[in-house]
């Protein structure tokens, strides 16, 4: 029997308000969202249930001789996560600096997806942070994003199907990055 997708994200929902009784709010710092949810839950870093890779690409400057040591990856500058999760995952969270962290872990969860800002739905934060602060910081992530040099946001915006995104994602409604 297929689980819907209401069903799944109410079961994350139950799941979370185990592990997280309290409220906890993200914040910006630099350029890096700092999500408390994080070292606790670990699912999006974790073994992955979708069949296809999910892609983060590296910026040149995030790219080094340690690259293939920190993580799975399906090219030189594209780090993945897989049914394997994320080889920087540690009991405590990430084991990376910030500076070697794909864009894409580092805005998590926002999500820049078909060239525009999501909110990942499954996430402690999304779930229980108020509304209008996820808004806000979405904002302020924006403008960061915006800051890139376009072949950059082009380069780490990832793809997905218009259901998957319906499914998984929260649009943000903010202007397109690329």
């Amino acid at each position: 029997m297929d689980v819907s997708e209401s069903e799944r994200i109410a079961g994350f929902r139950e799941r979370w308000a185990k592990i997280f009784p309290h409220r906890m709010d993200m914040r910006l710092c630099g350029q890096v969202v700092q999500n408390p949810y994080c070292p606790k839950c670990r699912f999006c870093c974790g073994p992955q249930e979708e069949t296809t890779p999910f892609p983060m690409a590296l910026l040149d400057s995030q790219v080094s001789q340690r690259t293939a040591d920190d993580f799975y990856l399906l090219d030189s500058h594209t780090a993945a996560l897989d049914k394997r999760g994320c080889r920087a995952l540690g009991p405590k969270g990430c084991k990376l600096d910030n500076t070697l962290r794909p864009i894409a872990c580092n805005i998590f969860p926002y999500v820049l997806v078909n060239g525009r800002l999501y909110l990942y739905r499954v996430c402690p934060a999304s779930m229980f942070m108020k509304k209008d602060a996820l808004l806000s910081l979405g904002k302020e992530v924006h403008v960061c994003l915006a800051a890139l040099p376009e072949v950059d946001r082009a380069r780490i915006s990832i793809t997905r199907e218009e259901t998957d995104l319906a499914e998984k994602y929260l649009d943000l409604g903010l202007a397109p990055l690329c």
